[in-house]
């Protein structure tokens, strides 16, 4: 992919706690979620991880490679 950004989108349960990267991000009242995430030219790593509040977990990683966008000129 050729960009700097990367926006992640989910959907889980509305009292789910979800973490990228082992920073809590907000759920909506709808479950829905979402982040902009800077990437670095080459392979990014994202790790998704939701919870609810029975104890039960889903995770979910991914590689992103970015490409650095060419020079205009």
């Amino acid at each position: 992919m050729r960009s700097d950004t990367v926006l992640l989108r989910g959907v889980t349960s509305a009292d789910a706690i979800v973490s990228v990267n082992d920073v809590i991000i907000q759920v909506q009242a709808d479950g829905t979620f979402e982040l902009t995430i800077g990437l670095k030219p080459g392979p990014n790593f994202v790790d998704v991880v939701a919870s609810n509040l029975d104890g039960s977990s889903h995770s979910s990683s991914l590689a992103i490679i970015s490409i650095p966008p060419e020079d205009a000129s």
